[in-house]
């Protein structure tokens, strides 16, 4: 198979290239497509072609949509101390950060959950009378005392629960969830709970803290909703991540964003990841892909890596693009593009996007610490410290020495203990993420 990054290596072969830019205007948004080649040669071998996608929107939205969070905090024996401490803070930054016409909750849980903050509109203050919590709410907060061991389960319905008190179509729902530990027995309750919760609109993020947590449970957490996971390496961490995941929450252009998955036969998707307004992999075999909500703070751009299936003879076919979402009013639209592929013997191209070829080699970059990980995985150590060393090099060449001594280090504790550590697993997985999301001019055809 041809890939990309080969193609671009290769002065000779980027003839092979060509770019699409296509926009439409509906409703207030924009949608436009680039492609990395829209002439493709006749081959009996697979290649690979590349989408980047942006849905923005033109000025300011109407007003502000009101939030209706929950936040909901892992209190286990191992958040104990300065983890806990500074998860409350993060809780104490919300009630000042508000606005009187948003609604909060607040849950804890270890082995059973604790409603802490019951769901209530900030400006309304004849509630408090009738929820004692509320009298003073950062009395309640200091209260919380970590014990007991994680089940995210209790936490997470609770907390959805509590969304669900409040919920309308004239608040944004979302859940927050903070944790440090893995959930023991209940993920796939967890899971059946996200997507019962992505369809009536909650969006979920999902920030877990140090090491010792489930990277690809937290993943699969939030993509229902098309939402975000993240990694908060140290308790500093927690209030500026708290703090840019609130940017943007309230001022929606779009619900529930989803990308139609109707290829022609030519086409397979094999890979997709949400570049703006944060950095996400995306699940290429759903249909829709949830793409989550077209946010104030950034455009909504995408990529999708396609493999082509061999042509021997001339053809032409088109590669749609739809999304469909929900306004602010709650009506449903959506909008299309369409790149017009053509297959030839001897294609005439240019040279793709700075933007996409950039993306894609980041997107092989992330692909890259992921394969050496399954390769540490399965004891394949040879192979995967060799990966791990030639990651140094690519993360050199992105200008991140933090990613670059990271995976050295990694390469050689493969080499003297046989494993990957668990704070290096997160470390690389999540800065490459972040590349993801630090491109140049990222959706900007």
């Amino acid at each position: 198979m041809r890939y990309a990054h080969e193609v671009l290596s290769n002065p000779q072969r980027r003839s092979l290239y060509d770019s699409l830019v296509a926009e439409t205007a509906v409703s207030g948004l924009d949608l436009s497509v680039v492609v990395s080649a829209t002439r493709l040669p006749l081959l009996d071998t697979p290649q690979v072609v590349y989408a980047l996608a942006t849905l923005a929107a033109r000025g300011a939205p109407d007003k502000r949509r009101p939030l209706n969070l929950s936040l909901v905090v892992d209190r286990s024996t191992s958040m104990r101390g300065e983890r806990l401490e500074k998860v409350i803070a993060a809780a104490e930054l919300l009630l000042e950060r508000l606005g009187p016409d948003d609604a909060l909750s607040l849950v804890s849980f270890s082995d059973r959950a604790e409603v802490v903050l019951p769901a209530m509109v900030l400006g309304a203050t004849g509630g408090r009378d009738t929820a004692a919590a509320w009298r003073d709410p950062r009395q309640s907060l200091r209260a919380i005392a970590a014990s007991g061991g994680t089940e995210i389960y209790q936490g997470l319905r609770a907390g959805l629960d509590e969304v669900a008190r409040l919920g309308s179509d004239s608040r944004a729902g979302h859940l927050i969830l903070l944790t440090d530990g893995h959930t023991y027995g209940d993920a796939d309750h967890c899971l059946r709970l996200a997507a019962e919760a992505a369809a009536r609109g909650i969006g979920i993020t999902a920030f877990g803290l140090g090491a010792d947590w489930n990277d690809a449970f937290l993943d699969a957490l939030v993509t229902p909703s098309g939402g975000q996971s993240h990694h908060a390496a140290t308790p500093d961490d927690v209030l500026p991540h708290l703090e840019e995941r609130l940017s943007g929450l309230g001022d929606i252009y779009a619900r529930n964003v989803a990308l139609r998955a109707a290829w022609p036969g030519q086409l397979a998707l094999r890979a997709a990841f949400k570049l703006a307004p944060f950095p996400q992999p995306l699940a290429p075999d759903a249909n829709p892909i949830p793409l989550g909500d077209l946010e104030g703070r950034a455009p909504l751009s995408f990529l999708l890596e396609f493999v082509v299936a061999p042509l021997s003879v001339a053809a032409r076919f088109r590669l749609p693009i739809e999304v469909s979402y929900r306004r602010p009013d709650g009506g449903a639209a959506a909008l299309s593009r369409a790149a017009q592929l053509v297959a030839l013997e001897q294609p005439n191209g240019e040279t793709p996007p700075a933007a996409l070829i950039e993306a894609a080699r980041r997107l092989n970059l992330y692909r890259m610490q992921e394969k050496a990980w399954e390769e540490a995985q399965s004891g394949r150590l040879d192979e995967a410290a060799a990966r791990m060393r030639r990651l140094t090099t690519r993360y050199m060449e992105t200008g991140d020495l933090r990613l670059a001594q990271q995976a050295e280090m990694e390469a050689q504790r493969l080499g003297r203990l046989g494993t990957m550590s668990p704070e290096g697993r997160k470390v690389l997985k999540y800065g490459t993420r972040s590349l993801l999301g630090q491109l140049p001019g990222k959706g900007k055809p």
